[in-house]
């Protein structure tokens, strides 16, 4: 597939109803990469509309707003 024929908007919007994260962390990399060749800013990348409902979509499967402080506590004491 070639990068003018991918619409990541599309697949944003497509992903929505997703649970499979190992599915969605692969196709976010085509979306992100998509959004860069676009932007030519990794700023500009961060707030593609694209890119702000996958995060939205892991944010939503992870809640990891309200379990991040354990989260990082763990991931602390696991990296040695």
């Amino acid at each position: 597939m070639t990068q003018s024929s991918y619409n990541r908007h599309k697949v944003a919007i497509q992903i929505q109803d997703a649970g499979d994260l190992q599915a969605l962390a692969r196709e976010f990399v085509k979306v992100v990469d998509s959004a860069m060749a676009e932007t030519g800013s990794t700023e500009r990348t961060w707030s593609d509309p694209a890119v702000i409902m996958f995060v939205n979509k892991f944010e939503s499967l992870s809640h990891s707003d309200t379990r991040f402080s354990d989260a990082y506590r763990v991931c602390q004491e696991r990296a040695g």
